[in-house]
């Protein structure tokens, strides 16, 4: 027998509800056995994995129904009622949940009447509090949201635009000098700017020379149109399958409010991978490290840096649920990362756990269904939009009307205070339209 079972064969002595009495609770090993097929079954079931060397079982009674109305709903939404099962004796299988990249997701808990499964949930975020199995990744911290998504199936209503737009959305977010939206992309290498006047166009488009490519781009102030772009030299080398392309960063390049070269910052680091901005400061991603930089009147100068627990390849700020705090988010291309600002740090408030290559081009929020909160629009490396909307227990993936190889790139292209968006129609021809808020 495998040796995290040796210990379930003592004995665990339960005081009898209302009696003096010990009863002792065991389990020979075909029960043993049967539960853990059990388990490994709704494991597989629900695409998750646990640790079986922290498995343990015991007896228990199964709660009465209030005061643990959230349990009983977690294990119903799993597709288990313990409503009929109240106040009678169980067998509980308790083992840590794991996810995708073997992170703890919390404490898995199985209920079993009569050798058959009863009860199914898990205890994790950071309130211990019980889950439904479908629920993949709740809070870690305490975000204080003032609200969450009421429905993705609200339509207001859009009419579509005139214009072009870059396939591959945008990166960040300004604004020219006549109050209209500018927007920036990376496309094949150069950094290209959009704004809307009527319609969406392509303003300026930047190049760097032979073997020189923009790989970030931020726009330093969302009411502005001072822009700032990671220049690296790509080099390749191989043919074929055993081609390889080496990324070495090179440079910032520094725009004014008309889009015309105002210096560059020259990087001591080779590996930086992305530009952040919040109120005029520019923020340098480099490996699991976030530069800050500020300009002083000898020119731009580091002036602090922060630590994160990954890369990032991806930023963006914004504003979810209107309350006037800030929501970071970020992505290092596998994961996707929410967080708070707390004084000089930043606060963990939820991510995903894959740990494999997911995520590809921007990230992105807007409104688009009129509730007053902003959904989350990532793209996946099948060129597939994936919405999250904010909830209480998390973001939560909402994907039903969005088809194959579909992209969302939320904006107020018009700057009227009403979200548009680009929707690229599939990913082989990567044609677009652009849609409009109506009133």
């Amino acid at each position: 027998m495998k040796k995290w079972l040796g210990a379930l064969a003592c004995l665990l002595l339960l005081s009898a509800c209302g009696q003096e009495a010990e009863q002792v609770f065991r389990l020979t090993t075909a029960e043993q056995d049967s539960y853990m097929d059990a388990i490994d079954g709704v494991m597989d079931e629900f695409y998750w994995e646990y640790d079986k060397g922290s498995l343990t079982f015991g007896g228990a009674i199964v709660p009465e129904q209030e005061g643990s109305e959230r349990l009983f709903a977690a294990s119903a939404d799993s597709g288990y009622s313990l409503k009929g099962h109240q106040g009678e004796q169980a067998v509980l299988a308790e083992a840590d949940l794991l996810h995708y990249n073997g992170d703890t997701a919390g404490r898995l808990q199985c209920y079993f009447s009569n050798g058959r499964l009863i009860g199914v949930l898990y205890r994790g975020g950071y309130d211990h509090g019980c889950y439904s199995l479908k629920e993949r990744n709740p809070f870690l911290a305490d975000g204080g949201f003032q609200q969450y998504e009421a429905s993705v199936d609200q339509k207001p209503a859009f009419g579509e635009g005139n214009g072009q737009f870059s396939a591959e959305g945008y990166l960040s977010k300004g604004t020219g000098e006549q109050g209209e939206t500018l927007t920036v992309a990376i496309e094949d290498g150069k950094a290209a700017v959009y704004r809307y006047r009527g319609g969406l166009s392509r303003t300026r488009n930047f190049s760097y020379g032979q073997g020189l490519e923009a790989t970030s781009a931020v726009f330093l102030r969302e009411d502005g149109a001072r822009l700032a772009v990671l220049i690296s030299s790509i080099t390749e080398h191989g043919e074929g399958e055993s081609e390889k392309t080496f990324s070495r960063s090179e440079k910032i390049m520094l725009y004014d409010d008309g889009l015309n070269p105002a210096g560059e910052l020259p990087l001591e680091s080779e590996f930086c991978t992305a530009l952040g901005a919040e109120d005029g400061k520019l923020y340098l991603f480099i490996n699991q490290n976030m530069d800050i930089y500020e300009e002083t009147e000898a020119g731009w100068a580091r002036t602090g840096s922060r630590k994160l627990r990954h890369m990032v390849t991806r930023f963006h700020m914004t504003d979810l649920d209107g309350d006037g705090q800030k929501e970071y988010l970020m992505s290092d291309g596998m994961d996707l990362y929410l967080y708070h600002r707390l004084g000089e740090s930043f606060l963990l408030l939820w991510s995903t756990h894959l740990g494999v290559e997911n995520f590809y081009g921007p990230l992105c929020s807007g409104d688009l269904n009129g509730d007053g909160v902003k959904e989350v629009y990532a793209c996946d490396v099948t060129g597939t939009t994936i919405r999250y909307l904010l909830t209480e227990k998390g973001l939560q993936t909402a994907n039903e009307d969005i088809d194959y190889g579909q992209c969302i790139y939320p904006c107020d292209f018009n700057a009227d205070g009403r979200e548009d968006y680009w929707l690229v129609q599939d990913n082989e021809s990567r044609q677009g339209k652009l849609y409009l808020a109506e009133e």
